[in-house]
């Protein structure tokens, strides 16, 4: 993320959550980037902060990120396949 400072946004079990959370926020355009134990990834270990990755972004997008965490766990983001910019957005309006 270049020179922009980093903050950690969320902490979650295993690659494939991060994986998710990492595409939607850049479908977003928010910049992230993840931090994790690999040997958790390569096993598939979520004991005592095996397998857990940090999710960070800049600084100034802090709160946008967290918003579009919030809206996912509240089940409000979609996508729409036939909108030409499904992807990049991806909030419900």
């Amino acid at each position: 993320m270049g020179d922009k400072r980093e903050v950690e946004l969320v902490r979650v079990p295993g690659g494939v959550n991060a994986e998710a959370i990492l595409a939607a926020l850049r479908a977003s355009g928010i910049e992230a980037r993840a931090h994790g134990e690999a040997v958790g990834g390569l096993y598939g270990l979520t004991l005592d902060g095996l397998g857990e990755v940090t999710i960070f972004v800049a600084e100034e997008d802090l709160e946008r990120a967290r918003a579009l965490l919030q809206a996912g766990e509240a089940g409000e983001l979609e996508l729409d396949a036939d909108d030409p910019g499904a992807g990049t957005g991806g909030e419900k309006r």
